[in-house]
């Protein structure tokens, strides 16, 4: 299965940084998922939502955040969030 590079920040530490199989989040206009090779996308996120990271062996993740925004280009997925 394609991968894709998904890195989670906040403002003190790296939350995730790795290949992932999947992130889903909760955009303003709601659920969003991203796989490998997504389309170009910058959108912010809902306050208060949860980030869940499906990593490259299937392990998954959830963070929880206040508020972030999330750029995908290029095959490649940065999150910039505010911790709760």
């Amino acid at each position: 299965m394609n991968t894709f590079m998904l890195t989670v920040v906040s403002d003190s530490k790296t939350l995730f940084s790795g290949q992932a199989l999947y992130c889903s989040v909760i955009t303003a206009s709601g659920s969003m998922g991203f796989e490998a090779n997504h389309e170009p996308f910058l959108c912010t996120l809902q306050e208060g939502s949860i980030i869940q990271i499906r990593d490259a062996s299937a392990k998954e993740k959830e963070v929880e955040i206040e508020s972030g925004m999330l750029r995908f280009k290029e095959n490649i997925c940065t999150i910039s969030a505010l911790l709760t």
